[in-house]
């Protein structure tokens, strides 16, 4: 992103307009310009008064709009007008033009509103900011000025108000049943063919309309290059009326395949009644590099950036200072560390900010297992065996023991919103006597004089927990890993020495995770970040405090691919937000940190390994521990997610998996439903992870199988609807409507 100009604001607003991307429909300002120096040249050339006097009034149109498109590309950039920004003078043709701008009182930015009927993007919701223009162009000695005057607007929108917008072709192909409440949008074409049944629908009182359109064309059936059309499944799409029983929401109309009418004509569309429209206007969705580490504004305004630094020689971090591991709080001392690579805090400038890195050491002290990394291991065959993943001496350095067991002290491991005993946190219990870690889970001893696992991590602080093999991309992977949850409560508790934990700037915490290293820029690597046991992202209310009319959020960003196991933000829902390169979800049953045979993956060595089935046992408090799908419901997902997709157009056999795939899979989840709640956008293309689609285990399936696809009930988030309730930094587009024109004469 271009760097603030000189006394210009950004516009932080109630939620700090990240990354406004144009939808301005005017020339560039020099071709502006140009043009309508060649209008006045031309009527230079007529003769008479009135000619030298039309002159005039087109230098003086042109600088009318010479002075918009000026506070429009300002937007564009990231910013407000500010003081110089206000008055300027330009040539065209041989008249000097004088501009001046001002703000309208109250306008900047007009309170929220939304969009009216009859308008691009009625409904929608938006942040107006309105100016006033002024133009005198100046003629030869003896004739008028000419003098030209406007009023106009400009419209910033939030960009989560879709339940999905892609830049690139739209498909919608689930296998089993889905149900979508939200707008969807492409700027290309749209194909529609479920296996089963689709329906997208109104949810009243919430979302009282449907809207689909596409910049394109709009197909029934087939994929893109498939030239057969094949057709089959049931799709229902609402209609814009409601004419038949029950009243209080829109008719269901079915989508019949046209036959050999594809694309679909508008004759076929009309029986929508508008709720489906092809060749609208096309929407430029935020650049790909936006959520770069370094140069990308995320980067430079996040409120923390933590980066595994493989891209420096390891080193072994000592946690033997009292400060770091103190002993007020019941931790014992533990012993030395191999040299491991770092977990570090950067500044926006890149350099290690070392205070805040050793707060962050102190956390991965007093949290253990809240923060780590999944490390390679270097002798692992093309398909991972768990021999290969379980064995320490596979790793460099090996791990301590294969006894290590993985499980957090004081966590909500089963992403229900609560500590409890379902969470087995009394496998490993805090040391000490004296006053009891505020964290301590209910079920554990105090005083305790001994950890129930001798060979725990609880004396061990090589903060990594095995390997993670991504079937899909076929790779293991260096994964950083956080328990987001605990991080913001360790922060709240100890006086926000990470970030200020009341700071409401751009809306709320932004949080920047990353993997820097040689592949860090390159197309394919095997480099991502993992959120973990964040189903409530603040039990203690001190960062989100509950109830407030315009409430804070958080947005996780990275330029690498990010991985949501478990429910995430379900108890106490806050606006929340995931942009990365490419996203992952998994169930909470991805894990079986327990202790027992091999196979069990007690020591998460073999976290990944390849299978694709989930555990067999995966009740509260079984074997799994972990009560993944113990219902219909159990697995949420409350958040925006933007992200780069698979490729749709590098290969005429491939498919990018469409809307259904959106958040990508890597286990069986048949018979399970996945519950999200928020708003997709797509960037294009993924930056670092080109493998194509991959389905499950079926006849036909690409890539070999690697998930089974869940029961999908996909909503939008109405909550964003209302602009106090978006994610920190939410992306805007924007667009310029001239609302007066006036024609003065001296």
């Amino acid at each position: 992103m271009a760097p603030n100009q000189p006394g210009r604001r950004r516009d932080r607003g109630d939620r700090g307009a990240a990354l406004i991307t144009s939808l301005i429909f005017l020339t560039a300002l020099s071709a502006l310009a140009g043009a309508y120096a060649m209008n006045v040249r031309t009527t230079l050339g007529q003769r008479g008064a009135s000619g030298v006097r039309r002159s005039a009034f087109y230098a003086a149109e042109a600088g009318l709009n010479v002075g918009i498109t000026s506070f429009a590309n300002i937007f564009q950039n990231s910013g407000v007008p500010q003081g110089i920004d206000f008055t300027r003078s330009v040539g065209i043709g041989d008249k000097s033009v004088e501009i001046s701008l001002s703000e309208v009182p109250n306008c900047s930015p007009c309170p929220s509103t939304v969009i009216p009927e009859g308008e691009v993007f009625a409904g929608l919701d938006t942040i107006p900011y309105r100016y006033t223009v002024q133009s005198v162009s100046s003629v030869p000695p003896g004739d008028s000025t000419a003098h030209v005057g406007g009023e106009f607007e400009i419209n910033t929108i939030p960009i989560f108000q879709f339940l999905a917008f892609i830049d690139s072709h739209l498909f919608i192909m689930p296998l089993p049943d889905m149900d979508l409440h939200g707008r969807l949008h492409t700027n290309s074409d749209l194909y529609i063919q479920p296996d089963n049944s689709l329906t997208v629908s109104d949810d009243p009182p919430a979302m009282p309309n449907v809207q689909i359109t596409a910049a394109g064309d709009i197909y029934r059936g087939g994929r893109k290059y498939d030239s057969s059309w094949r057709c089959w499944g049931t799709t229902v799409v609402d209609k814009l009326e409601d004419t038949a029983s029950p009243i209080g929401d829109l008719d269901p109309k079915t989508m019949n395949c046209p036959g050999n009418e594809n694309p679909l004509p508008d004759s076929f569309l009309n029986g929508w009644q508008g709720s489906i429209k092809s060749h609208v206007r096309n929407i430029v969705t935020p650049p790909v590099d936006i959520i770069d580490r370094g140069d990308g504004e995320y980067w430079e305004r996040a409120d923390l950036r933590i980066v595994l630094n493989l891209g420096v020689p390891a080193v072994a971090q000592d946690f033997r200072a009292a400060d770091l591991c103190p002993l007020g709080a019941g931790i014992p001392i533990p012993a030395d560390q191999p040299a491991l690579a770092p977990i570090e805090v950067h500044r926006a400038s890149g350099m290690v900010d070392a205070a805040k890195t050793r707060a962050l050491l102190r956390f991965m002290c007093e949290r253990r297992g809240a923060l780590f990394y999944s490390d390679v291991p270097n002798a692992a065959p093309s398909v991972p065996a768990p021999a290969v993943a379980t064995n320490p001496d596979s790793y460099n350095p090996p791990f301590a023991s294969s006894d290590s067991v993985y499980r957090r002290a004081g966590e909500d491991t089963t992403g229900n919103g609560s500590v409890s005993t379902w969470d087995r946190n009394d496998d490993i219990c805090p040391v000490g006597t004296g006053a009891s870690p505020w964290w301590r889970p209910p079920s554990c001893p105090w005083p305790n004089s001994s950890p129930t696992v001798s060979t725990s991590w609880w004396t061990d602080m090589d903060y990594r927990r095995g390997g993670f093999f991504n079937h899909r991309e076929q790779q293991w992977m260096y994964l950083l890993n956080l328990n987001l949850r605990a991080l913001i409560e360790w922060n709240e508790v100890n006086g926000g020495v990470l970030y200020p934990d009341d700071d409401r700037t751009d809306g709320g915490l932004v949080v920047f995770m990353t993997v820097a290293g040689p592949a860090s820029g390159s197309a394919i690597n095997n480099y991502g970040v993992r959120v973990f046991d964040s189903a409530d992202l603040d039990m203690r209310d001190a960062t989100f405090p509950p109830g407030d009319p315009d409430p804070t959020g958080i947005t996780l960003v990275s330029d690498q691919s990010v991985i949501i196991e478990g429910n995430f933000n379900k108890a106490d829902k806050y606006p929340a937000a995931v942009l990365a390169d490419a996203i992952w979800i998994l169930s909470q049953g991805w894990e079986r940190p327990v202790n027992g045979a091999a196979n069990d993956e007690k020591s998460m060595y073999s976290l990944g390994s390849g299978t694709r089935d989930v555990p067999a046992d995966d009740s509260p408090g079984g074997a799994g521990g972990t009560g993944a799908f113990d219902s219909s419901s159990s697995l949420a997902v409350n958040a925006a997610l933007l992200f780069g997709l698979g490729p749709s157009t590098r290969d005429p056999d491939w498919y990018n998996g469409g809307l259904e795939n959106f958040p990508r899979f890597l286990e069986s989840w048949s018979g399970r439903t996945l519950n999200y709640r928020g708003s997709f956008v797509s960037l294009g293309e993924s930056q670092h992870k080109h493998s194509n689609w991959a389905c499950g285990s079926g006849t036909g399936c690409l890539g070999g199988g690697v998930y089974d696809p869940p029961t999908r009930k996909y909503d939008y988030d109405t909550d964003f609807n209302q602009v106090e309730n978006l994610p920190p930094m939410t992306p805007k587009v924007v667009y310029v409507q001239q609302r007066i024109y006036t024609r003065l004469y001296n």
